[in-house]
């Protein structure tokens, strides 16, 4: 039994054969490349009893053996993922659910009303060629680019991502290997792995825009902590509609990546008493820059679909707005086809791995912090007096003040 700790990258496929070039150049202590096939089967009952529980179950042939491999737990975000995993080599391509070492996991996976239903849920074939890294201080990277597809009763996803895993040392290798990389790569982080992204075609769950969910937070958490759940949750939103920015004409995608930036740097407010740091004062300007990139195309597509649309009955007699919308729209393709560029640029990956590496970032070791209740209870108070003091001074506001304001 062990912990996998990966982060799990996306990378365009006509980016695959300079990767596999300079991977060596980029990181001269790499192994050789080695390159096998792999197919893994996926089990689950009917009523996915193993997906509730966030339990994996899989069987993967490497050459000729067959590993069987359970994974459960989760914990990180933002594409970094640290789950509990026990794998063994089987007889054949069978299940031995009896031989797993690990009691809960086991007694629940060989429950009758379990053990009875499983099924192939789905499989993914890909070939994946791999990298051994080490580094002066002994830490082991491993290094996987996957190209391939899921596969489910005759449809297919394709998979085409960089996984970069610690097999040995701490949590900043992966960092450290996954920057350099992302300097010369489109590297997107990736929220959904194979699994989840195999159950969503099993349950042929069509992709939308994704919009907040409530973060879970203990009262006993450190300020440090609660950031960082916040933050990530703000992550989770942007990543998982920066990818789908360009597919179709849902805007929906623009507005809820420039929504979680917004939110990100509001919670960067909330935390304002934790000590600055420059690193964060430069992601953020880098971030807001993003923002307004965002809020160009959002602002003329509001412009065409709500505000013209909306006094466009009133005027038809007396002005032609249709060239206008024409020009607008013209004007936020441009800017769209601009924000795909850069996606398929090192800029944007760079940008949200140093994010999530600023976040993964322990406090000092002497940092004294009180527990979350006490610190929110000060910091609700210091935004009430400062809401307070510009709600009475409304009269004189300006337009910047009144925004600040709300």
């Amino acid at each position: 039994m062990s912990t996998e700790i990966e982060l799990s990258l996306s990378l365009s496929p006509s980016q695959n054969a300079e990767f596999k070039r300079k991977v060596a150049k980029l990181l001269p202590q790499a192994s050789k490349p080695v390159e096998q096939p792999l197919v893994s089967i996926y089990y689950d009952t009917p009523a996915l009893d193993l997906a509730k529980r966030r339990m994996g179950l899989r069987l993967r042939q490497q050459g000729n053996q067959w590993i069987q491999t359970v994974k459960f737990g989760q914990k990180g975000g933002g594409g970094l993922n640290a789950r509990t995993e026990v794998e063994h080599i089987t007889h054949g391509q069978m299940l031995e659910l009896a031989n797993i070492g690990h009691v809960e996991a086991r007694d629940f996976l060989c429950d009758d009303k379990i053990a009875t239903r499983l099924q192939p849920t789905f499989a993914t074939r890909v070939v994946r060629t791999q990298w051994e890294v080490e580094d002066k201080q002994g830490n082991v990277v491993e290094i996987a680019l996957d190209v391939g597809h899921i596969e489910c009763d005759g449809r297919k996803h394709p998979i085409n991502e960089v996984e970069i895993e610690l097999k040995h040392g701490t949590t900043e290798a992966v960092f450290t290997v996954a920057l350099m990389l992302a300097r010369n790569f489109a590297l997107l982080p990736q929220q959904r792995s194979k699994a989840e992204r195999g159950y969503r075609l099993f349950e042929q769950i069509p992709t939308t825009p994704v919009g907040a969910q409530d973060v879970p937070l203990d009262p006993e958490m450190t300020p440090h902590q609660a950031r960082r759940v916040i933050m990530l949750e703000c992550m989770r939103q942007l990543q998982f509609n920066l990818v789908e920015l360009g597919q179709g004409d849902d805007m929906e995608f623009v507005h809820q990546a420039r929504v979680a930036i917004r939110r990100m740097r509001s919670a960067d407010k909330a935390f304002a008493a934790l000590p600055t740091d420059s690193v964060w004062n430069q992601l953020e300007t880098k971030l807001q820059a993003l923002a307004q990139q965002l809020g160009e195309i959002r602002d003329r597509d509001v412009l065409v679909r709500e505000t013209i649309a909306a006094v466009e009955p009133s005027l038809a007699h007396r002005v032609k707005l249709e060239p206008v919308k024409k020009h607008l729209m013209t004007q936020r393709e441009a800017l769209m086809r601009a924000m795909r560029e850069d996606l398929d640029s090192p800029r944007i990956g760079m940008l949200l791995l140093q994010v999530l590496h600023w976040l993964y970032q322990e406090p000092p070791a002497n940092a004294e912090e009180d527990k979350l209740r006490a610190f929110t209870r000060d910091a609700l108070n210091r935004r009430a007096n400062s809401v307070d003091k510009l709600a009475r001074r409304w009269h004189k506001l300006n337009e910047e003040q009144r925004h600040t304001l709300r």
